[in-house]
């Protein structure tokens, strides 16, 4: 008899009533609200709710002054929203290429659409769009009319 008892003896099972579920789950639901009612722990992180930003601007250090500033207009863009762009914007990017070591540069782009392809960036360079100004990219590879056609392949 001795073998059919357990070694640890927690007492008799306990068979909850229902009112002793009850206070749980109303205990657990009082808990969760209090927690759910808390300010953030770092409210100083969040904005006001009211507060907008106008522009993600507001994230950067104030602009550093550059020793060349142009406009992507001297250099042929126009910002029509159809007007391909990208020898614009590729001719400035090179010309401004020459003043990275010596104080930087600043391509302006002014209000509008400005429609363009794929061009690189310098080092030392600000690429800076004025509040309206929008930059979309070309929907027409170019590319696709320099490359030969592929030799066709015919099996016998």
């Amino acid at each position: 008899m001795d073998s059919d008892k357990s070694k640890f003896y927690f007492g008799p099972p306990i068979n909850p009533s229902c009112s002793s579920l009850l206070l749980l789950f109303i205990f657990l639901a009082i808990l969760t609200f209090q927690i759910a009612t808390r300010t953030p722990p770092f409210p100083f992180w969040l904005p006001p709710s009211d507060f907008q930003l106008p522009t993600c601007s507001a994230f950067f250090r104030p602009d550093v002054t550059a020793a060349v500033v142009m406009s992507i207009t001297d250099f042929g863009g126009v910002g029509d929203g159809k007007t391909s762009n990208t020898e614009a914007f590729r001719k400035a990017i090179q010309y401004m290429r020459r003043f990275g070591d010596k104080g930087g540069s600043k391509l302006t782009v002014p209000k509008g659409s400005w429609v363009t392809g794929s061009f690189n960036l310098t080092s030392n360079f600000t690429l800076f769009l004025q509040r309206g100004a929008l930059i979309l990219a070309s929907q027409v590879s170019l590319f696709l009319f320099f490359y030969p056609k592929p030799p066709k392949i015919t099996y016998g």
